[in-house]
């Protein structure tokens, strides 16, 4: 994959500020850290594992999309949006929802992009997500790691939401082209989510 700088800077910024938020919304938001209660003053491997479930997450969903983009040699690149990241540490601070729009891959073509084409591209990122919150889960019913129930949630929900029917997320595109195929890929990530959840 090829990358520029502004590419590069873009992921960084959008990972750090979301890792921040998600760490804030875990700790019941600003009311929670103000306690000084939080976890984050007696583990001090919390912070860390924190950012790297976020960027297992996000940034392979990210690049899943690029992947494939540029393997049917459309020109892809991540952009930042920046008040979508703002709203995602107001939201956190509130410890109640996180609701965000980072950014997206944005992909540019010469000439005709498919809907086969343009499905397996949206669909490459939630793909990841379930790929890596199975991988997840399974590893956590082996190994008592609490941050490994977080990564396969955290996958598992980006995985739904990004299957919203709705735009501008991946599911739209994904629906549009098979119904079929956007019901049992929905389906799996809502059952996953479920087993996460009660796991």
């Amino acid at each position: 994959m090829k990358f520029s700088q502004r590419e590069i800077n873009d992921l960084l910024v959008s990972w750090i500020v979301l890792s921040l938020a998600f760490v804030i919304l875990r700790e019941d938001g600003i009311f929670g850290l103000l306690r000084g209660r939080s976890a984050l003053f007696t583990n001090p491997m919390l912070l860390p594992g924190r950012f790297i479930i976020v960027g297992t997450a996000f940034v392979l969903h990210e690049l899943s999309h690029k992947y494939v983009a540029q393997k049917y040699g459309l020109w892809a690149e991540y952009r930042k949006y920046t008040q979508g990241l703002f709203l995602a540490i107001l939201l956190s601070l509130t410890g109640l929802i996180l609701f965000a729009f980072p950014g997206a891959v944005m992909i540019m073509s010469t000439g005709w992009v498919t809907p086969e084409i343009e499905a397996k591209t949206s669909i490459a990122g939630p793909i990841s997500n379930i790929t890596v919150g199975i991988v997840a889960l399974l590893l956590a019913a082996a190994v008592y790691i609490p941050l490994l129930r977080e990564l396969a949630l955290i996958n598992f929900l980006l995985a739904v939401f990004n299957l919203l029917p709705t735009y501008p997320m991946d599911g739209l595109k994904v629906f549009r082209y098979n119904a079929t195929l956007w019901i049992i890929t929905f389906g799996l990530a809502v059952v996953l989510l479920f087993a996460a959840f009660t796991f």
